[in-house]
């Protein structure tokens, strides 16, 4: 049976919003360094309006 680790990585919740006239950027480079160690995202963590505040990752150790 795999096992996972997993990591929270925060992100700037005034660039994750939609709508509001704003533009959703997630940090791409970030990501794609963390993807390359064989990291996945699995779920925004989210504030009680909705806002995104983080990202858990998991990867099989």
């Amino acid at each position: 049976m795999p096992s996972y680790e997993y990591q929270l990585i925060e992100v700037d919740s005034d660039i994750m919003v939609a709508g509001f006239g704003g533009e959703v950027k997630p940090p791409i480079k970030q990501l794609n360094e963390l993807g390359e160690e064989g990291w996945d995202v699995v779920a925004p963590i989210t504030d009680k309006t909705g806002e995104t505040q983080s990202l858990l990752l998991q990867r099989e150790t």
